[in-house]
């Protein structure tokens, strides 16, 4: 290679982690902006996961959402400001959710619909009513770090893709629900996993005995509570719904995203619709694309996740549409992609013409976020029946207990 090339490498590498690193401190701030203050207060909610980490014998006692549970304890050390530290996890924990987001589109669709998609979806008001809530129902983000690594399990022979994955299996399994999709996941991807299993002996054994040490504290509270097992695997803990009941929640789903949100002061504002009206659409163009290319294991993966999770929403364990999201975005994201693919060819050599389209497909998806961050950020706090939820202020004299 000359010396040319390698400077116009280097110097392209060094542009691209700028704009990464531009993307990532605007995401930083929109999630840490007004973290502690937007809302005057904080949730009973929020309260309970505090309650829930004051000590690590509690912990290990009430395994359930541990890891959220686990930072939050941890960072308590380092200031009383415990009801705070809880969001600032929420919001770690969401920005690391934005990366995987990116990555997975990237993967997927390029560059260009990854940039569109991961906008999209950071200034969705779901994404920031979650990533800025101090409990852990952000957690259920993470099914995005199951699908990703078993993507590089199946594209790479590296001992480190087996690993993270036993990693990502382990945290994960904390969270309700999260157990189907770990086993739907290797039964989808069984081939990568067996050809790792033989590969990378190594990766197997360290990995195996992180696993085990992760499931000794839910081992433990199971034996002590069966009952615990119901709520790990995301199941209704008193008993099950009447069939009727459950069929309604099956059709709330769709219904809460596409037309009319859910009743949650906490985590929404009234009855608007969790997509907007071009997110919407573009969630069925991405469909639309989807459903062409029926063959592609994105699609059935894809199809799982919402069958699964819409299943486990509709029963009222723990599992709530947190879960599906992400996933919603990546489709509505494709869509994107399919309308800029699509204008570009019926214009391949129009410059003027291809300027019009990214133009008025950028500012659509621009209208889009500034109506998500003006639902979030205005709207919502102001509301009378967000300002009756937030109430309990900082500090709580409870919190400051640890052992």
């Amino acid at each position: 290679m000359r010396v040319g090339n390698i400077r116009d490498k280097l110097t392209g590498d060094w542009q691209r982690v700028v704009q990464y690193a531009i993307l990532v401190l605007a995401a930083g701030a929109l999630l840490w902006f007004r973290l502690g203050t937007l809302t005057g207060g904080y949730s009973t909610g929020e309260l309970t996961a505090i309650q829930s980490s004051l000590s690590w014998r509690h912990l290990l006692d009430h395994p359930l959402n541990a890891p959220f549970l686990a930072a939050i304890h941890g960072l308590s050390y380092l200031s009383d400001h415990s009801l705070l530290l809880a969001r600032l996890v929420a919001a770690v924990v969401g920005l690391g959710t934005l990366v995987l987001f990116y990555a997975l589109l990237r993967f997927w669709h390029g560059e260009r619909t990854a940039l569109f998609g991961t906008v999209l979806f950071g200034t969705s008001a779901w994404f920031l009513h979650t990533s800025r809530l101090g409990t852990p129902d952000v957690l259920l983000f993470g099914l995005l770090a199951l699908v990703a690594c078993y993507l590089w399990l199946k594209h790479t022979s590296s001992g480190l893709a087996l690993l993270a994955l036993f990693i990502v299996i382990a945290l994960l399994l904390y969270t309700p629900g999260m157990v189907w999709f770990v086993v739907l996941g290797v039964t989808l991807q069984w081939r990568a996993v067996d050809r790792h299993f033989k590969r990378n002996l190594w990766a197997v054994t360290v990995g195996g005995v992180l696993l085990l040490a992760a499931l000794v504290p839910i081992g433990l509270a199971i034996y002590h509570d069966p009952s615990t097992a119901k709520i790990f695997a995301g199941l209704p803990a008193t008993g099950w719904p009447m069939p009727f009941d459950v069929l309604k929640r099956l059709a709330e789903v769709p219904v809460h995203i596409f037309f009319r949100g859910p009743v949650a002061a906490d985590h929404w504002l009234g009855h608007l619709p969790i997509l907007d009206f071009f997110t919407t659409v573009m969630f069925f163009l991405g469909g639309y694309l989807y459903a062409r290319h029926i063959k592609l294991g994105r699609f059935w993966l894809l199809a799982a996740i919402f069958i699964a999770g819409t299943a486990l929403a509709a029963l009222g364990g723990g599992v709530t549409l947190t879960l599906l999201i992400p996933f919603v975005y990546l489709v509505a994201a494709a869509g994107v992609g399919f309308m800029i693919d699509r204008w570009t060819t019926v214009f391949p050599r129009n410059i003027i013409a291809q300027s019009v389209g990214y133009g008025l497909i950028s500012a659509a998806v621009l209208a889009s976020c500034i109506y998500s961050l003006r639902h979030y950020f205005v709207a919502w706090p102001n509301a009378p029946e967000t300002k009756a939820v937030f109430t309990v202020k900082e500090p709580v004299a409870s919190v400051t207990i640890r052992k």
